[in-house]
């Protein structure tokens, strides 16, 4: 679970830990915290990351795309990402670990909420089941096929950073990491595309991962929707035969007066 930089949970926050303590309390737990923070729970071990991942959706998407996070979860078999607008409505978690996807979120659907979904797709990365194995396999293999993806996965968001250190080499003649900058910016380009793919890390997973490992399998828009909603969640519903889901994202945003009855409260 990604926390923000700050030194406490807001009220909603605070109602999010309670629905996944109700219902998955019983699994090993983890806050993801930056480094400087001192944040604790009871029931959750703290994994510190660098500052880097934290702040903005990009910082984020940039440490889902950072091999030494899911190093640190190896010797499990899968990961469940839950932001702090998320809840859960069952303990069914191991169900669907053994539905055997290496991804799974809450699916993209068109709707007047999202107007930017133009096809519906699988799924946000706020409430989301990661296979370890193959997402670190994924990583590897395009780290290798693309050797230049290892610099955007590791450095990508701070490569404006370090345009100064270039300008210092090129003012003694070695002009060739100026070269190389402009390589990594230029594949960055064309790797983000957000006309085909998006900018974030949950669309790298949802429609990138297979170029790189074929049989990568994300579920179906249908069987995603048993896991999570996000916007519609009426039509949502609907769709999932008039059943709740494991799970939600972004419940406050999108219709929170559906979900109203089945928060948890004190």
């Amino acid at each position: 679970m990604p926390v923000a930089d700050r030194d406490r949970f807001l009220a909603e926050e605070e109602l999010s830990l309670r629905h996944l303590t109700h219902y998955l309390g019983a699994y090993d737990k983890y806050l993801i915290v930056p480094a400087g923070r001192e944040i604790r729970r009871d029931g959750f071990s703290t994994l510190t990351v660098p500052r880097k991942f934290v702040g903005s959706p990009a910082a984020h998407g940039n440490m889902m795309m950072w091999r030494p996070l899911y190093r640190h979860f190896r010797r499990y078999e899968y990961l469940f990402l839950y932001h702090l607008d998320s809840l859960v409505f069952s303990g069914d978690l191991l169900t669907w670990c053994q539905a055997g996807y290496d991804y799974i979120g809450a699916p993209w659907l068109p709707c007047p909420e999202t107007p930017w979904v133009t096809e519906p797709g699988v799924g946000n990365g706020g409430c989301t089941l990661f296979r370890v194995p193959t997402i670190r396999h994924v990583l590897r293999v395009r780290h290798r096929r693309e050797p230049l993806t290892w610099v955007l996965d590791c450095l990508g968001r701070n490569m404006p950073r370090l345009t100064p250190i270039y300008s210092v080499i090129d003012r003694v003649h070695r002009r060739w990491p100026r070269a190389l900058l402009e390589r990594v910016l230029a594949h960055r380009a064309r790797a983000l595309d957000p006309a085909r793919y998006g900018t974030a890390s949950d669309h790298f997973w949802s429609l990138q991962a297979r170029r790189y490992v074929p049989s990568f399998r994300v579920a179906s828009v249908d069987e995603a929707l048993g896991f999570a909603f996000e916007a519609a969640p009426r039509e949502c519903f609907e769709r999932n035969g008039r059943r709740l889901p494991f799970g939600c994202h972004a419940w406050e945003k999108f219709d929170r007066a559906f979900w109203e009855p089945f928060l948890l409260r004190d």
